[in-house]
């Protein structure tokens, strides 16, 4: 745009330095590379310390490490204007020349107007990026709240429940036969107390899965699988502990298409692979039922992608009618899911 061969967008930290976000032809990269700016005789450096347009000339003996490596790479002279996002300074956009003309008069003016563009570019990306981080930190109070709600519904009201029918069935043996009808009377409240705990358990499991945080996700899958009225073939190809939000909504997407597969597929058998492709964990479910999933129709599927979009990840669903459903998602393991939980 300005035919100039170096140019470069660097973003100012708290800390007195400047981080390159993009660079052409490796100007001062490489990208994420920090510059310290106090004291440098640089265009950019000049651009940090006062937040208005500034001009280097590389001629003269350069002052600082940002100036030295632009004369060692050529530069003779470099424009420098500040980027402002949402009124705040962000940081700098220079451009650099090794001609030995100075650079045209008008290029401050010039470059502005580009930077302008590129506020608007910016203040969308961090917007985004915000949003991604409070959907993050949303699930990760959510999640803690259902394993707490799991635990003391464990820890309290189901081992109330299993006393109290032991202390029955002890009470029902020691009834004399006279009162069988009352032992007969006893024995239909603990099949009841009975049929109330496995329906509260079955209720704990849908708030948060049991185990998984202390034994894994695999024997969580197991027990998962064991449960589900249709015959799964599971193949875990990646053992061992992964990060929780990465777990939680592996089980969860395992969890949600077995649902939909036992109610909508009307087929014997459901594919599930969970595997670890780079830095990335992959889990597949499919079948060779009637598809026709559809994440509007209210299935689960839409909250289910919202989850995964949470952390970082993605999910795509192939559902042609009469042909059968393939999910398939990606959840990041790298540094960027782990961020945006800890933002």
């Amino acid at each position: 745009m300005f035919d100039v061969p170096l140019s470069v967008l660097m973003r100012y930290d708290a800390n007195g330095t400047a981080t390159v976000v993009a660079t052409a032809d490796g100007y001062l990269g490489p990208i994420g590379r920090s510059w310290p700016v106090g004291g440098d005789s640089s265009a950019i450096a000049r651009v940090c310390r006062t937040g208005l347009p500034a001009r280097a000339d590389y001629t003269r003996p350069a002052r600082g490490p940002i100036a030295a490596t632009a004369l060692r790479e050529g530069g003779r002279s470099a424009v420098g204007v500040p980027v402002v996002v949402d009124g705040a300074f962000w940081g700098v956009m220079a451009v650099g020349s090794r001609d030995a003309e100075p650079l045209p008069a008008d290029l401050e003016s010039r470059l502005a107007k580009f930077t302008d563009l590129l506020t608007t570019a910016i203040a969308n990306a961090e917007g985004r990026a915000e949003l991604e981080a409070s959907r993050a930190r949303i699930l990760t109070t959510v999640d803690a709240t259902r394993r707490r709600i799991e635990r003391d519904l464990h820890d309290g009201a189901q081992q109330q429940l299993v006393w109290l029918a032991l202390a029955l069935r002890a009470a029902q043996a020691t009834l004399p036969d006279e009162l069988e009808e009352h032992r007969s009377e006893l024995g239909r409240v603990v099949d009841g107390l009975t049929l109330a705990l496995d329906d509260l358990r079955e209720i704990a499991l849908g708030i948060h899965p049991a185990g998984l945080a202390e034994d894994g996700l695999t024997p969580a899958l197991k027990r998962l699988v064991s449960r589900s009225p249709i015959r799964v073939n599971l193949d875990v190809g990646a053992p061992g502990r992964f990060p929780e939000p990465v777990e939680v909504t592996t089980y969860y997407v395992v969890s949600e298409a077995l649902t939909n597969a036992a109610k909508y597929a009307d087929i014997p058998v459901v594919d599930v692979a969970v595997t670890a492709v780079g830095d990335a964990l992959r889990v597949e479910v499919r079948d060779d039922g009637c598809g026709g999933a559809d994440p509007a129709r209210g299935s689960g599927l839409l909250g289910l992608k919202d989850r995964v979009e949470a952390i970082g990840g993605t999910m795509r669903l192939r559902s042609p009618r009469g042909v059968g459903t393939s999910l398939r998602v990606e959840l990041p393991l790298c540094a960027r899911s782990a961020r945006r939980q800890n933002t």
